[in-house]
């Protein structure tokens, strides 16, 4: 295991298609770089409250990427409902223009407890928002579909919940889209919600359960690889067969990024370290040899 680069809080992480790694934190979106062409890494503010005296955000979430643009969650938690126990102001949905750098909002999020993962629809020019409702188990995904004829992503339709309860999805926290299936991790679970051919969801089915709290996740050889934050530790999960649970000895992991970039070695993955249930451990970006875990070998 190589530290690689000190982030606050590190959330979310995404490689683009072009190659380039951004990760998200408490204060910033931040793009990982090489320091000057020498061998350290460093993370670089694309869009954040570092040196802000009204920071807009109170941290940054999850990262998807579409049309070549760049979509973050800009989180707050205000305006609280006591009635449904979720934030009138959640924060907004902005995107990062992967051609010029521009950051624009694309839409409020309003009614989420804690708005986290996030991941693009293609087939629907959407994007999917998680709502990890940890408090009354009332999350669930959400669906915002995009207009880009204007060259920056306007919002066309939004649909609150899209998956939620009515699918046995109770606080969603990562989301992935893979073939005509939507995957989220649900507390200690991670599930699958297949999609009928009109593209309405259907009752989530259990993939696999721990007595955990599963974060963020991504596709890894046939299945995926997700990150247990009590436990410390990565969780393989293959479509077909038997899970693959690897030693702890992370300090909350939050995300994974579950293949080589041009900053690593083949066979390596990157790991975020968020704030941590351990104290003076976690806030940084991690390198992690596959082999090293006991995960299979996939090109």
């Amino acid at each position: 295991t190589i530290s690689l680069v000190p982030i606050s809080a590190a959330e979310n992480i995404r490689q683009t298609t072009d190659g380039r790694v951004f990760v998200t934190g408490a204060d910033a979106l931040f793009e990982i770089m090489n320091n000057n062409g020498n061998e350290t890494l460093q993370a670089v503010v694309i869009s954040g409250n570092v040196e802000s005296e009204n920071p807009e955000c109170q941290y940054y979430a999850g990262l998807a990427e579409l049309n070549q643009w760049l979509f973050f969650v800009c989180a707050k938690q205000s305006g609280l409902n006591l009635k449904t126990l979720k934030f009138e102001e959640a924060g907004i949905l902005k995107a990062y223009s992967l051609i010029d750098g521009q950051v624009v909002d694309v839409m409020p999020l309003s009614g989420y407890q804690f708005p986290n993962g996030i991941d693009a629809y293609p087939q629907e020019n959407a994007i999917l928002i998680a709502d990890e409702d940890f408090i009354l188990a009332n999350g669930g995904v959400s669906k915002a579909t995009l207009d880009f004829s204007s060259g920056q992503p306007v919002l066309l339709h939004y649909e609150h919940q899209w998956i939620g309860p009515q699918h046995e999805v109770f606080a969603a926290n990562g989301v992935r889209v893979l073939n005509e299936s939507i995957f989220v991790t649900d507390i200690g679970y991670l599930k699958q919600i297949d999609l009928t051919p009109e593209g309405t969801p259907t009752k989530a089915i259990n993939r696999f359960k721990n007595l955990t709290v599963l974060d963020d996740f991504d596709v890894f050889c046939d299945g995926f690889l997700v990150t247990d934050f009590v436990k410390g530790r990565l969780v393989y999960v293959p479509l077909e067969g038997e899970a693959v649970i690897t030693a702890s000895g992370l300090t909350s992991p939050s995300a994974v990024l579950a293949r080589s970039t041009k900053f690593t070695e083949s066979n390596t993955i990157l790991v975020t370290e968020s704030r941590g249930l351990s104290a003076n451990k976690g806030n940084q970006l991690l390198s992690i040899s596959t082999h090293s875990l006991g995960i299979p070998d996939c090109e």
